[in-house]
């Protein structure tokens, strides 16, 4: 049961507030990590190479500030962006309370309060219906990239770690050029599943998931529409890039 209509305004305009916040500070908690990290380890989780890490910070930030401010602008509140923007928020505030220590405490804390009040404020309806086929391709190819970002966060200072976080952001990037420019977002996508696969072919899960996110990701790429017109089981990873890049 969501909150009545002016308390429910009120609840995502703070909601917005806080994300701005949240996001702002985290990109500042990202340049202070690059530029001084090296002397305050106890603030960054004595982490080692505090360059990349801050730089990945930042660039999570900035996909938190994107999404607060997609949600104050009209429309902003629809069914399907309130999911989206859970996500966009609690994605990036879950993974870089690994990448900068304390300096993510309150960036963090921020976001995920933002994250809290839009679920409070959404209706179950608003989001179980939100989550149609197309969007559930999409949120697992978020998901499955996110996955790719955290193991590279955890994997630096090795340069294998590096490429784990450029190519989940990568894949995040396919999704949101897809409806402007859908071959590049297939590149963008083969490109950020595979990197991480190869350069830890060794590993267990990293080449399960660039499967997934090559057997899912094609079916984000494409307009929804394409879903209703073609129906069946999932394809393999080779076949959904072909296809994908011939549509």
């Amino acid at each position: 049961m969501t909150a009545p209509p002016d308390s429910r305004d009120r609840l995502d305009h703070l909601a917005g507030a806080l994300a701005a916040a949240g996001a702002g500070l985290g990109i500042i908690a990202g340049i202070v990590d690059v530029a001084v990290g090296g002397t305050i380890r106890d603030w960054v989780g004595n982490k080692l190479d505090t360059t990349t890490l801050g730089a990945g910070t930042i660039a999570l930030s900035a996909v938190a500030l994107v999404a607060a401010i997609a949600w104050q602008r009209p429309n902003g509140h629809n069914d399907g962006r309130r999911l989206a923007t859970i996500l966009a928020l609690a994605v990036p505030a879950a993974i870089c309370f690994t990448t900068i220590g304390r300096l993510w405490y309150i960036p963090g804390l921020l976001l995920l309060a933002a994250t809290v009040l839009i679920v409070l404020t959404s209706s179950r309806r608003e989001l179980t219906e939100a989550v149609d086929e197309h969007r559930w391709r999409i949120g697992l190819t978020a998901v499955l990239a996110g996955y790719d970002v955290f193991l590279g966060a955890d994997a630096l200072p090795k340069a294998a770690g590096l490429v784990g976080i450029l190519g989940g952001l990568a894949v995040w990037l396919a999704l949101w050029v897809a409806p402007q420019a859908h071959r590049l977002a297939v590149g963008l996508l083969a490109v950020g599943a595979l990197a991480f696969a190869i350069v830890t072919w060794w590993s267990a899960i990293t080449p399960i998931i660039a499967i997934l996110l090559l057997t899912l990701g094609p079916g984000a790429l494409r307009p929804r529409g394409a879903h209703r017109r073609r129906r069946g089981g999932l394809r393999s990873p080779a076949g959904a890039l072909d296809g994908a890049v011939r549509r």
